[in-house]
């Protein structure tokens, strides 16, 4: 669970300090939403370091986020390079904690 909050911690801070905005995602989201979303995994990265949540809601919270996350870059346009790359790097990220967190709940 603490790897699940560092991830989750680091995009945040990534979306807040990396300077992301409207030129790096597709419309709607812009600076705002950027700053929104970082905000709320800050605080998600919180709640997994400080509060017990089960491996089964972590591992099915990441895998559909890593899903939406691909469906999302296939089916929109207007990702900049380094848009493209936070979410595709996310995705892998959050693939490859819900694949170990499914791997501890079968061991």
């Amino acid at each position: 669970m603490k790897v699940d909050a560092a991830v989750e911690t680091a995009l945040g801070v990534t979306l807040l300090a990396g300077g992301f905005g409207a030129a790096d995602f597709p419309h709607p989201v812009g600076r705002v939403v950027a700053i929104v979303v970082g905000a709320a995994l800050l605080l998600l990265g919180v709640l997994l370091w400080r509060a017990p949540v089960g491996l089964r809601d972590l591992a099915v919270g990441n895998a559909i986020t890593a899903v939406a996350a691909v469906v999302w870059l296939a089916a929109a346009s207007g990702f900049s390079l380094a848009g493209s790359a936070l979410i595709a790097a996310a995705a892998a990220a959050l693939a490859v904690l819900a694949a170990v967190q499914v791997a501890t709940l079968r061991a």
